[in-house]
């Protein structure tokens, strides 16, 4: 199988299905298409959902209804990647390494999913499939997913299941993992404007405010020197950690060096108080994740802006509302804009932050089978990444979700040289076919 997995990956890691890039819209039709003709090949009903955004990938295989039905989701898009910023190999052309395989996709999601997919399209061929299975494989997960709560009560009765497996994440070590929280939140733009227009640096420059420079300004007053968020009442109601949660973080030994050697990184910040794993997964956060200036079809030149723009993510935990932290942001706003400037703020998602039920007899099997893999009890880890999909099975259709991370934690998603390593490769046909095989 691991042939054929090399063979269809190869082919599907072609496809620049980048999906913040308006320009990749028939590489998402090609790469749907040939999804499609994969599922239609292997006996399941199929059908490409449009008007959701980039095409969705539907199908079904409805073999017996006294077994239960698995919803199996994965996501075909990922995020941009040039040889030219660092890359050893072509990012959209699979590379086969020793150890590793390498290329935009391998980990996230594309490599991960399809394990599942040729596991389940064996156990049809070979009659050993256990559950009905329905699977959901969508284009947009990387810019947020924002037209998927319509997909869902759109398509409901054709989603319904006992059920939801997912992998689209990290290990956070060498043991097994399974997902049982994500943090999500709100993404949103703050738009700041000083002046009508752009003005000439060398004549106003010293006596006009900055647009760039104020809206720095006021992002650099949302953390205070411990690095905690200064929005009045933002911690108001997240959830304690759990004191046995924190001590088996603190056992797992974050490697600070090799963190900082693997993604370049110079230094860490984080408050004092929590160790890595329980900042990361259980402690929420805001992130800036870019500031745009636009005049006239250029980046630069030498003018002072009048108008600046931030991308910022609020990364929440359980028990916190996004409509409640919101509404302090705006209050903290209307105290931190200068007077001199107007701001417009402009949501484009909220999603709750979710935490899964680990005791579901789903859960409990994928834990019995790792373990039994690794002869290691499995560790229930708490991911600092947001899934929309996640949050959107669990608070609306009540659906228990069974989170199976198989990237390894190297595996540098969304970065130069993305990676699979080959051994967990063949380890995770090992579990998927466990998983699907038997009830």
């Amino acid at each position: 199988m691991l042939a054929q997995y090399y063979r269809i990956l190869k082919d599907i890691i072609t496809y620049k299905t980048v999906s913040s890039q308006s320009d990749s819209s028939s590489e998402m039709q090609a790469m749907s298409q040939y999804l499609a003709k994969l599922f239609s090949d292997n006996d399941c009903e199929v059908e490409i959902v449009m008007g959701y955004g980039n095409p969705v990938v539907l199908a079904s295989y409805m073999h017996n209804p006294k077994l239960p039905t698995c919803l199996f989701y994965g996501h075909y898009d990922v995020q941009s990647a040039n040889k030219e910023d660092g890359w050893k190999y072509d990012p959209f052309s699979l590379h086969l390494g020793k150890e590793k395989i390498y290329g935009r996709g391998v980990a996230d999601d594309k490599g991960q999913f399809l394990i599942h997919l040729l596991t389940i399209f064996d156990l049809i061929q070979n009659k050993n499939l256990c559950y009905n299975i329905v699977c959901i494989i969508e284009g947009d997960e990387e810019i947020g997913s924002s037209h998927f709560p319509r997909f869902l009560t759109d398509y409901k009765n054709k989603i319904q299941a006992d059920c939801c497996l997912i992998s689209d994440s990290l290990l956070q070590g060498d043991f097994p993992c399974l997902d049982a929280g994500y943090r999500w939140g709100i993404n949103l733009t703050l738009q700041l404007t000083t002046a009508d227009t752009d003005l000439h640096s060398w004549v106003y420059g010293g006596i006009v405010p900055n647009a760039v420079h104020e809206l720095t300004k006021i992002i650099s007053q949302l953390y205070d020197m411990n690095h905690r968020i200064t929005i009045p009442y933002f911690y108001y109601d997240v959830e304690d950690i759990e004191s046995h949660i924190m001590v088996k973080h603190r056992k797992l030994h974050f490697d600070t060096e090799w963190f900082l050697q693997t993604t370049g990184v110079h230094s860490l910040v984080k408050d004092k108080e929590f160790d890595v794993y329980s900042q990361l997964g259980l402690r929420p956060t805001i992130q800036v994740t870019g500031i745009e200036w636009w005049h006239a079809g250029e980046w630069f030149m030498n003018a002072i802006p009048h108008m600046a723009t931030a991308h910022i993510n609020f990364r929440l935990v359980k028990n916190q509302s996004t409509q409640k932290v919101l509404s302090s942001f705006e209050q903290r706003l209307k105290v931190i804009v200068p007077p001199y400037a107007d701001y417009e703020l402009i949501v484009s998602q909220t999603l709750e932050p979710v935490k899964v039920s680990i005791m579901t007899p789903f859960v409990k099997k994928a834990e019995r089978i790792l373990e039994a893999l690794y002869d290691q009890k499995v560790h229930y880890a708490y991911a600092g990444s947001s899934l929309p999909i996640v949050s959107l099975l669990h608070h609306e259709l009540q659906l228990p979700c069974v989170l199976v991370p198989l990237a390894n934690k190297d595996a540098n998603i969304h970065g130069v040289n993305e990676n699979f390593d080959i051994a967990l490769i063949e380890k995770w046909f090992q579990f998927s076919h466990a998983f699907f095989a038997a009830i």
